[in-house]
């Protein structure tokens, strides 16, 4: 034991001496935070708009008014043909445009279909889809309006009323389903780098074939290099979380205790997967290759941008690979559910044994690189 801790004090003090390292350790996670949680907007609004109403009509004009309405579409101007449409378009000046079918006026009070159509920018298919969206429910809106009147149905209400009723994120707010999972992703980000420099800078230094002369065991050695970063990462963790709940306005439903005890076992994994990549590496270099190879995996297999269940079979398995996506489940589970660890042990027992396994390979790997 007094070894270990001799080892832990040995590293704190290397990295009191770094005093950029140091900085970047806390300036970094409240940068990428805000950078995250501000950018990241899945709700897209205010679309520029352009209208070619051919009918000119009070049926048309309700129709603009009703999209301008939802704060989705803002009507910039109109245009008179679909060539200067298409150069607007083409330009970039507009995402939307709204085409009125001359007709569409008299087809409406004749009872027969009113033509309309929206084009859209889906070079981005995000904003395409959310606006193709709120423009189809637009029109079932008044497709229902104008089927009652003709059935003679005076009820305020529908024949069926469905109601939704969204649970742990009612307003549907990005920052709410962003912040948590920014929680693990920031920690991916800035620890797995610091760790998988750990043995390759001891080793360009010299330092380490010292400290394999000492007593220490290997297992000291690894563990003693892991102990000092679980403590910055914890630190990390606590700024993030004053940002989530403070700056974002994103509470913490469940038990803030087994949010740490769940961080606590991620940050193990995170930082044993360092050390592991860390002894594969020959150089400074290597190691932040190796370690951006992983990172990229770590955000598109986790779930936290995409779904895991509309991935194709292979992927889905390699996401088994990935801590960050259990640890997503951990904290969005307790954060925004509310749950508790006994309801989440699934996850949590994968974390800790991909933890268990991943500090034992670094171990059993940084064995051989020292024969």
């Amino acid at each position: 034991m007094k070894r270990l801790l001799a080892l832990v004090v040995k590293e704190f003090l290397q990295l009191k001496r770094d005093k950029i390292s140091l900085r970047m350790m806390v300036m970094i996670p409240l940068m990428q935070t805000f950078i995250f949680g501000y950018a990241i907007n899945y709700d897209v609004k205010h679309l520029k708009t352009v209208v070619l109403d051919e009918s000119r009509s009070f049926d048309s004009r309700e129709l603009v008014a009703k999209m301008t309405a939802t704060e989705y579409f803002d009507v910039i101007g109109s245009v008179t043909s679909l060539a200067e449409l298409r150069q607007q378009m083409d330009a970039g000046r507009v995402v939307c445009a709204l085409v009125i079918d001359r007709e569409f006026g008299r087809d409406r009070h004749r009872g027969t279909a009113a033509h309309a159509f929206l084009v859209v920018n889906a070079s981005d298919t995000t904003t395409a889809t959310q606006a193709m969206s709120i423009a189809a429910g637009i029109s079932n809106q008044l497709s229902i309006q104008t089927l009652a009147k003709k059935a003679g149905w005076k009820e305020r209400m529908l024949p069926v009323d469905l109601r939704v009723r969204p649970w742990y994120n009612p307003d549907l707010r990005t920052a709410t389903f962003i912040i948590p999972g920014l929680l693990g992703l920031v920690l991916t980000f800035t620890l797995i780098q610091y760790t998988a420099l750990a043995l390759v800078r001891e080793r360009e230094r010299g330092t380490l074939e010292q400290l394999q002369v000492t007593p220490v065991t290997r297992f000291e050695i690894i563990v003693g290099k892991i102990l000092p970063f679980l403590l910055i990462g914890l630190l990390q963790m606590t700024l993030i979380v004053g940002l989530m709940v403070f700056a974002f306005d994103v509470p913490i439903v469940g038990s803030v205790l087994q949010l740490y005890l769940a961080s606590i076992l991620f940050i193990a994994a995170v930082l044993g997967l360092g050390m592991l990549l860390s002894t594969m590496a020959k150089t400074q270099m290597q190691a932040i290759q190796l370690s951006f190879i992983f990172l990229l995996p770590s955000v598109f297999l986790s779930g936290y941008v995409f779904p895991i269940e509309g991935m194709p079979p292979f992927f889905r398995a390699l996401t088994y690979l990935i801590p960050l996506k259990y640890y997503l489940l951990l904290v969005r589970g307790i954060v925004l559910r509310g749950a508790s660890i006994t309801q989440l042990w699934e996850p949590l027992l994968s974390l800790a044994l991909f933890t268990l396994v991943i500090i034992g390979a670094a171990v059993a790997r940084f064995k051989k690189t020292s024969d």
